[in-house]
């Protein structure tokens, strides 16, 4: 999209009167090392109010105008409900929904806001576009370089290499790629969008990154309206120990009110909190890493053993991607993988595959575990095993393949960049500080998770090992073998003679 698409913040307040957005005690300020966010007009005292323990109990306070700092009213939310109503009005954009078939709230809402990029950057010689809203000129305050991981460079991602979100980003390519492929396929063929979008090469799939971007770091789950974007409200920062709530009034409009329990003094930000999300789930969706983040922890791919015959059966039947979630907490290590305990187990042990008739008629796969039928169980093989005499045995191979996960991706992780490759890089601006200190910061934090797990599987590994039942088995296993070896030398030897 060209420059002249975009707008100064500063004119903001013109676009927020003339839509009915209502600042009643807030203003836009320069927040230092934040950019825009949200600043308290008049000074609140709520210590007195007693803190509620959680959103549900702070929504039945009372929405009083000595509360509210913001007002957005219900027509300006883009939510599902707002893509279906425009649908309903713009036939084109209807036969665009129709068409390219995003049967999701993202889909949609990703959708409307691509049609809308296009309309507020067309000039008076482009075809009639989409009819105009409130967001065609929204989107001009928007920032077309959003700080999230898709929108760096190609170099600038290398930096994340060995980190959890390596694969998260390829797979995310991946997807944003093929979504595109199959707009372009399916609106193509489609002569008002087909002479809006692709004639004049008005959409590149670098448009459809920056929709999905703004989706993901400006997304708000709402408590009735779900998962919507709301002009304003998305120029609020995050914060740890935030200062303020959103939620939606008797006339579905969202408001923005000081949190129960809280102290705003006139000129200070006012914030609310994005969720508690890991450091890597903070940069992939907003861009930057809280510093008083409260999760330290890591999401990471898991893979089939290599020469298991029963893989790709395990992965059908267990339904999604598998991965281990490690997390650490005042020092202590937990971690989550529902697919090892089911990937460590054999025919030999129990585990049975068959394809049976399901209800509808159909053949299907299904999964037994000492001939009973688990397959609604298929994620809770850690309770299943539990009564089984080899129990030890299993959680052994469990903790022995997921500490080889982890002490690859710590190898992984400990080979970056060196200084004197960045040093150059960064004076020619092709890695910005900002981006840099980001991977640095996940680097840091997630090696000192990995490193935490690593130890902590080893001592597990090490109490197993000692384990009475463990111990008697791995003494069977050794005899056994050792009595094979005798058997296949007195061949051998029957055989020279």
């Amino acid at each position: 999209m060209s420059p002249k698409s975009t707008l100064p913040i500063d004119v903001f307040p013109t676009w927020a009167r003339f839509n009915d957005v209502d600042f009643v005690n807030a203003k836009l300020q320069e927040m230092d090392g934040k950019g825009i966010g949200l600043a308290a007009v008049n000074s609140y005292d709520l210590t007195e109010t007693a803190a509620a323990e959680d959103e549900g109990n702070a929504k039945d306070l009372r929405h009083g105008e000595a509360e509210a700092l913001l007002r957005i009213p219900h027509d300006l939310i883009l939510s599902a409900s707002t893509v279906e109503d425009y649908a309903k009005v713009d036939q084109n954009f209807r036969q665009l929904m129709e068409s390219v078939g995003h049967n999701s709230t993202r889909g949609n809402i990703l959708l409307y806001l691509l049609a809308h990029l296009v309309l507020s950057g067309r000039d008076a010689s482009s075809p009639r576009g989409p009819a105009s809203t409130p967001w065609t000129e929204y989107l001009k305050f928007l920032p077309r370089d959003v700080p999230v991981p898709t929108m760096w460079s190609e170099v600038e991602r290398a930096l994340l290499q060995g980190t959890s979100l390596e694969a998260a980003l390829e797979a995310k390519f991946s997807s944003l790629s093929k979504e595109f492929d199959d707009l372009t396929e399916k609106s193509s063929v489609l002569p008002f969008w087909n002479s809006l979008f692709w004639e004049k090469g008005m959409v590149t799939i670098q448009d459809w990154i920056l929709v999905d971007a703004w989706y993901r770091s400006r997304c708000l789950e709402l408590p009735r309206g779900g998962d919507a974007m709301v002009p304003g409200l998305d120029m609020a920062n995050h914060s740890h120990h935030p200062t303020a709530y959103y939620d939606e009034d008797d006339k579905d409009d969202v408001v923005l009110l000081v949190r129960p329990g809280t102290k705003v003094s006139a000129g200070e930000e006012v914030s609310i909190s994005y969720g508690e999300k890991t450091p890597a789930e903070m940069l992939f969706s907003y861009g930057f890493i809280d510093s008083e983040f409260a999760v330290e922890g890591l999401s990471l791919p898991v893979k089939v053993l290599p020469d298991d015959p029963l893989g790709k059966a395990k992965l059908h039947i267990f339904g999604r991607s598998p991965s281990l979630k490690l997390s650490r907490s005042d020092g202590e290590i937990n971690w989550q993988c529902p697919f090892a305990y089911l990937m460590c187990l054999n025919e030999e042990d129990g585990l049975e595959f068959k394809v049976l008739q399901g209800e509808d008629g159909g053949r299907e796969l299904r999964l037994l575990w000492q001939e009973e039928d688990v397959t609604a169980q298929v994620g809770h093989f850690e309770d299943l095993i539990k009564n089984h005499t080899l129990c030890q045995i299993f959680r052994l191979r469990v903790v022995s393949v997921l500490h080889e996960v982890v002490s690859n991706h710590l190898v992984e992780l400990s080979s970056e960049i060196s200084h004197d490759q960045l040093e150059p890089l960064r004076l020619d601006g092709l890695v910005r500080d900002s981006r840099l200190q980001a991977a640095e910061q996940l680097r840091a934090i997630e090696a000192g998770v990995l490193e935490s797990a690593a130890v902590a599987m080893d001592k597990q590994r090490t109490h197993l090992f000692a384990d009475d039942h463990v111990v008697a088995y791995l003494g069977s296993m050794e005899a056994s073998q050792n009595r094979q070896a005798s058997g296949d030398e007195a061949n051998d030897e029957d055989d020279f003679s």
